[in-house]
């Protein structure tokens, strides 16, 4: 907050009275019928959403693609049946060899590997292997063992016994880290989606609040007492108190209800996310809620606001739509640059950061440009609400707000 005070023009009292503006904003939306109930939807709705997804995936069939090299396939027949009968359906493949086999679990194209010794053998996955399949795989194996052991002992039960208990697969992790690389995307697509959602109604808000306080001359009152600058900034920190509100609470439903249904790995994917994401809401919206409410400045009617507000709304947009291709591309340079420049990187970094993607020094450039920008907008934004908010009835031109002419 303190970037958008200029030393020496805002002393103690301008301070007290952009305060008291931002706790009037402050109370007055969040004692509203509209937040109240908003708010405890939107929480019941993530909360609801996160419970379902967790009982789909955890209740689905789930049909596993296993291959089998040399002796192994054995294994094949028995295991198809004794897994059709839980909710795992296997479907049999038969690499050339077992190179072969394990580039296809790499590529994603078979799930698991199985090969060597029927009473003995190695299952090779990516990063994790359906627990229903290698429950059902274990007690086979330990059935070959079995038979063997019943063979050449001649059913002497300590020998039965022993070779039984030491039957078990070999589980070798190929990929250890895909599952939590995709827990980091889906949470990085959720946190671009939330930012993106949350700074384009909230500068909507900055922008038909000052709007409405032009339209029924309110504007008038309160600057007879305010300075155009102290109202912009007190207007801002309010509004932007609420959606931090909004926000934090959003999170926490979303932790609570991932503690409790296990969606995610947590702490290491859902409290970062979350983190960065309320950090960056914070940067965000004052380098958006400034040009918003300057843009609101410039016209007199609720309907001539979505033509200035449009270009800022585009923009916010265009910069959703375009994570998907930096996540997709997180080694490219042209990615990483877009994710720190700002008005970009209030979307694209939080984002980039939940996938773990993003390292420590492009996230402190990030933070760092950001601020620049928006002590920049802080004095550009200024300008052009002091010299346009009193203009009532016709859209104020940009050129003539700038210079403050009629």
């Amino acid at each position: 907050m303190l970037p958008l005070l200029e030393p020496g023009r805002i002393g103690n009292e301008a301070l007290r009275t952009v305060l008291l503006v931002a706790r009037r904003e402050f109370l007055t939306r969040v004692r509203s019928r509209f937040f109240v109930i908003g708010t405890l939807l939107f929480m019941a709705l993530l909360a609801g959403y996160i419970v379902l997804q967790a009982l789909v995936f955890s209740r689905a069939s789930t049909t596993v693609k296993v291959g089998f090299v040399g002796q192994a396939q054995v294994l094949a027949q028995p295991l198809t049946a004794a897994a059709g009968t839980e909710d795992v359906k296997v479907e049999r493949m038969d690499p050339a060899d077992v190179a072969t086999g394990e580039d296809e679990v790499r590529n994603g194209t078979i799930d698991a590997l199985v090969s060597g010794d029927p009473a003995s053998p190695q299952v090779e996955v990516k990063d994790d292997l359906n627990p229903t399949l290698a429950a059902t795989l274990n007690a086979i194996v330990k059935q070959v063992a079995l038979n063997r052991a019943l063979t050449a002992a001649g059913a002497d039960p300590k020998v039965v016994e022993t070779a039984v208990a030491a039957a078990s697969i070999q589980l070798v992790y190929l990929d250890p880290n895909a599952a939590l690389k995709t827990q980091r995307t889906v949470v990085g697509v959720f946190v671009a989606a939330l930012l993106y959602t949350a700074l384009v109604v909230y500068g909507q808000i900055v922008a038909a609040g000052v709007v409405e306080e032009k339209a029924n001359r309110i504007i008038e009152i309160l600057l007879g007492t305010v300075r155009p600058r102290q109202l912009l900034f007190g207007k801002v920190i309010g509004i932007g108190l609420v959606g931090f509100l909004q926000l934090t609470l959003l999170g926490a439903t979303a932790l609570v209800a991932i503690s409790r249904t296990h969606a995610i790995n947590l702490p290491n994917v859902g409290v970062t996310a979350i983190a960065g994401g309320l950090m960056w809401f914070v940067l965000g919206f004052f380098l958006y809620a400034l040009v918003y409410a300057a843009a609101g400045s410039l016209v007199s009617r609720q309907e001539d606001l979505a033509s200035v507000t449009t270009p800022l709304t585009m923009l916010v947009v265009g910069t959703y739509l375009a994570f998907f291709w930096v996540e997709a591309n997180p080694t490219n340079p042209i990615g990483i640059a877009l994710s720190i420049i700002p008005p970009l990187a209030p979307i694209l970094m939080p984002a980039r950061m939940a996938t773990g993607d993003a390292q420590a020094w492009q996230v402190i450039l990030a933070v760092i440009l950001t601020i620049g920008e928006i002590a920049l907008l802080n004095a550009l934004a200024a300008r052009i609400y002091a010299n346009s908010v009193m203009r009532i009835g016709t859209r104020v031109k940009l050129s003539q707000a700038w210079r403050g002419t009629s």
